[in-house]
């Protein structure tokens, strides 16, 4: 009976699930939502404009052909370029960080958008990013302070790189000899020099960029001092299976900013359950000047960015143990072997039987577990060693 009783719950449980639809409607064209910190400082500043779009919609509208220029309170101007849809930039700003600063966007169908008038905040160096061995992984933190006191909200993004190898080495080739009514295949060496391997597709590189609001606060401490964990390389992964690197930037930010970004941070990464926080309406420090009723997505700041890269190699992790879940098949040198084999394996020269130069068997693998330019590119970045 009490089992009959939970299969009833079971049912009505399911029967209560309907469809959801938001009461929030999209604008016609979609509010206006930007993206970016003003860098003031060596390094490019790039503001990203766009629309938003509604829920069930994968792509992104970009706000093409505006007008951004940087003002501030003592009248002066610089003007951002747009140098790709909807993005602006400008290089090397060397604004007095005795004035106050605010945006200023005029779009192609003529609104305008300004922000309020923004201090220039003070960003110290990042010291370090440190990192040691945790539950088999790596973890790593970010380590900064500023003496001044004078910071205490943060923001921090990173890229991470990752070179890695092809399992296996491979000189040899597929040969097809076209015959009437049928196609003999046959491995061969790749050229005359035949254990000649091809480096283009031995040693490659992945990427990955953070995509959580990562914030932190000294508010409530004496010092304004931050160790926090950014960023992690899963236990026995293939991110550290040769050499690793992850480039942090750092961000300062004043409170309703900060405030603004948490609010965002809950919106996007808390809320799942009927017990988690309630979606906030985010009000940003921009403002639509034609139509002061509409709402504006974004939040204007001027910072410095801070960056700091560090490497760290399989060599610095004993007993990684990486493992590919690459395998070998042996196969004779015969079309029949081969074509039973399947042509979705690639010659591999491990296990390679070839008396006098005449291959009579050969070993093959996955592509990916050869040819690494199917997971990477074999593009080497400009910063890599």
């Amino acid at each position: 009976m009490r089992s009959v009783f939970y299969g009833l719950l079971v049912l009505l449980a399911a029967g209560c699930k309907e469809r959801y639809e938001s009461p929030v409607k999209s604008a016609t064209n979609g509010f206006l939502v930007m993206e970016g910190v003003i860098n003031n400082g060596p390094g490019n500043t790039t503001i990203i404009l766009s629309r938003s779009v509604p829920l069930d919609s994968t792509g992104k509208v970009y706000e093409q052909g505006a007008g951004v220029t940087l003002q501030g309170e003592d009248n002066s101007n610089i003007s951002l370029v747009e140098l790709s849809a909807g993005h602006y930039s400008a290089d090397n700003l060397n604004l007095n960080s005795a004035i106050k600063y605010r945006i200023s966007i005029q779009t192609a169908a003529g609104k305008q958008y300004r922000s309020d008038f923004a201090p220039v905040l003070t960003n110290p160096p990042i010291d370090s990013i440190s990192w040691q061995r945790e539950n088999g992984g790596v973890q790593m933190y970010i380590n900064t302070h500023n003496p001044l006191n004078n910071t205490r909200y943060y923001q921090w993004e990173y890229d991470e790189t990752w070179e890695f190898h092809s399992k296996y080495y491979s000189f040899l080739k597929y040969q097809i000899q076209e015959l009437p009514g049928q196609q003999i295949y046959s491995v061969v060496f790749s050229d005359s020099t035949h254990f000649s391997y091809d480096p283009n597709i031995h040693t490659c590189w992945q990427f990955n960029s953070s995509k959580k609001l990562l914030l932190g606060s000294t508010a409530k401490l004496s010092q304004d001092i931050v160790y926090l964990p950014i960023a992690s390389i899963p236990k026995n992964s293939w991110e550290l299976s040769v050499l690793y690197s992850i480039k942090v930037r750092q961000y300062a930010w004043t409170k309703e900013g900060y405030n603004f970004l948490d609010i965002m941070r809950k919106n996007t990464e808390i809320i799942g359950s009927v017990f988690d926080a309630q979606p906030s309406q985010l009000n940003g420090n921009i403002h639509c000047v034609t139509d002061p009723a509409e709402q504006v997505i974004g939040f204007f700041n001027i910072s410095p960015v801070r960056e700091k890269r560090i490497f760290i190699s399989i060599n610095d992790v004993p007993g990684w143990n990486y493992d590919s879940g690459c395998f070998l098949v042996t196969i004779a040198n015969n079309s029949d072997s081969i074509k039973h084999a399947g042509l979705t394996l690639l010659p591999s020269a491990v296990g390679l039987q070839a008396p006098g130069g005449a291959i009579v068997t050969f070993t093959a693998s996955n592509p990916v577990c050869i040819d690494c330019t199917l997971s990477g590119t074999n593009v080497k970045p400009v910063y890599w060693p």
